[in-house]
């Protein structure tokens, strides 16, 4: 799915444009990392009867100082300013003076495109002190014994802060990161709200025709029909599309979610056990009916040989209206649109139900890194650490956001830790509530230090500086991402599905998911019968679907 390949492509962009101009905290309890001080003297002393007792403060200092090897994904070099580096700049010498950390990568992967050195590494049980994995290759390190319990380390660290963050979703992430009652890994915590899809459109297109937002699928297919046939680009020239979508079919989740149909999620079926999104009823009418728009002209003609790439290409090209995503679209690809296309305008809308039910954005489980430690490594607290003195150089009493979150000039400095958390309610509701009622009132008394930045961007903007287009759009108190995410809160379906990759996922997940691409594209294209699905559902089954689903629902029972 493109959607993956943003994520790899733009590694800071997930985390990244709904974070423009946020580090991870928000919580009133994230601004109170600990009352011990900073400096003090911290968990490696001597193992014997003449130690004095270890100091389990959440940021205390290494005394000797203490070389931690670890790898990461690089950041292209036009994230840094001042000569800095990945290897060298503000957070790691923040790590070296703070807590006596010495950071050392053994190798940075290509912040072009995926990299597969860390599965060569865990293969080949070359493995470093302390890095971040992904659910599957959690799994492989956990199965072959590679990575130590991090229980103990868990409780004795981890400061009050992150603690609670970690209780704000009933201690879900916590969960999927424990095997046999032990916390093999500390997950990246963060929110899954931010993850659901938002119908985007532009309005200036909208004004010309004199067309109002769609409040339902019908509205939104008779808009998508005037935007091909009514040139809404003014060039004399049948050019433009509605709904955009790409040969890997990003840009449909919302679509989906429109006629009830949630793809890559687990849901509940009739008799209460789970099921797999992709293969449910609901997803053949939505396929019948994107067959049905392709075949009138609805979609591009040329969507199945067209990557995520040539997508973003055709909006800046000005042939695109219509545009199913993330609340971070507002910062890429729309802003850059904007600025080759004056006059174009992008606002974002929840999305529409084709039946008199509402339609519920559907998303999945929102960790996707874990943090481990290599067996037999003798501070493994280190991870805990990093993660403490994230929250209270971002949030806590030394907070400094130039110098830690994002600099005077925009570069985004929150990139650069190894280790970082998100509270799940960061964004939405809690900043966007916060600066709403700042931007109504005029109060930023209560405002923490990032959202005191978003209201002087949304302010500038209110006052005409475009430059804070992208801004507004996403966290601003109207006509924004944040504001739509707000209106989802209490309506949205989560994958029932929390746990880890099962083994039948990481062996089978590809194939299934490369089958279901080729199929459904045939259908939408018409170059298959919409009852091809039926049979599309039984090969999935014998692939392997049927194990998996048989390994979930054992999960889930054991959750009851």
């Amino acid at each position: 799915m493109e959607r993956k390949k943003l994520g790899s492509l733009l590694t800071a962009c997930l985390v990244g444009f709904s974070l423009m101009v946020t580090a991870c905290g928000g919580d009133e309890k994230v601004n109170e990392v600990s009352q011990q001080p900073a400096e003090s003297q911290a968990t490696n002393a001597p193992a014997d009867n003449t130690s004095p007792e270890v100091n389990y403060d959440p940021i205390g200092k290494y005394d000797p100082p203490i070389e931690v090897h670890s790898v990461r994904m690089a950041l292209p070099a036009d994230r840094f300013e001042n000569g800095d580096t990945n290897e060298n700049n503000v957070w790691t010498r923040e790590y070296e003076s703070a807590l006596g950390v010495k950071l050392v990568y053994d190798w940075l992967g290509d912040p072009s495109g995926d990299s597969n050195k860390l599965d060569i590494s865990i293969a080949s049980n070359d493995i470093p002190d302390v890095f971040g994995a992904n659910t599957k290759q959690m799994n492989q390190l956990v199965d072959g014994e590679q990575v130590q319990d991090l229980t103990e380390v868990w409780e004795k660290y981890a400061s009050p802060a992150l603690k609670e963050l970690a209780n704000q979703d009933g201690g879900l992430a916590l969960k999927s990161a424990t095997f046999n009652g032990k916390l093999m890994a500390i997950p990246k915590f963060g929110g899954n709200i931010t993850n659901a899809d938002i119908l985007w459109i532009r309005t200036d297109w909208l004004d010309k025709l004199k067309l109002q937002p769609p409040k339902t699928m019908d509205e939104l297919l008779k808009i998508s029909e005037a935007f091909i046939t009514q040139d809404p680009d003014g060039n004399k020239k049948a050019d433009t599309f509605g709904l955009a979508i790409s040969k890997e079919l990003s840009g449909l989740t919302g679509f989906y979610n429109g006629f009830h149909a949630y793809p890559g999620i687990w849901i509940k079926d009739a008799s209460g056990k789970l099921m797999n999104g992709n293969i449910a009823p609901e997803m053949k009418t939505a396929l019948a009916k994107l067959q049905e728009l392709y075949k009138a002209g609805f979609l591009d003609k040329e969507f199945a040989v067209k990557d995520g790439g040539k997508v973003i290409e055709s909006i800046s090209q000005n042939k695109v209206g219509i545009y199913y995503g993330a609340n971070w679209y507002s910062y890429w690809p729309f802003n850059d649109a904007r600025k080759q296309n004056p006059g174009m305008e992008w606002k974002p809308y929840p999305i529409v139900s084709a039946d008199d039910k509402p339609a519920i954005p559907g998303v999945g489980f929102p960790v996707y890194e874990y943090e481990v430690a290599k067996v037999g490594y003798e501070h493994p607290e280190v991870i805990v650490k990093m993660l403490n003195l994230w929250l209270e150089r971002a949030y806590g009493k030394t907070a400094d956001w130039e110098k830690f979150s994002v600099s005077a000039k925009g570069t985004e400095l929150f990139q650069y830790p190894l280790f970082q958390v998100y509270a799940p309610n960061k964004d939405v509701p809690d900043n966007y509530l916060a600066v709403k009622g700042a931007v109504e009132t005029g109060d930023v008394s209560k405002l923490n230090t990032e959202q005191k930045a978003l209201y002087e961007k949304i302010t500038a903007f209110k006052k005409g500086d475009d430059s804070q287009w992208a801004t507004y759009r996403q966290a601003g108190p109207t006509e924004s991402s944040f504001e739509v995410l707000a209106g989802y809160k209490d309506t949205l379906l989560t994958t029932a599905y929390l746990g880890a990759s099962t083994p039948t996922m990481v062996e089978r997940q590809g194939v299934l998911d490369k089958l279901q691409n080729e199929i459904f594209t045939k259908i939408i294209m018409g170059a298959a019968s919409i009852n091809e699905f039926d049979k599309f559902v039984e090969q999935w089954k014998k692939l392997g679907g049927d194990q998996i689903t048989a390994e979930v629902n054992e999960w889930y029972t054991k959750q009851q």
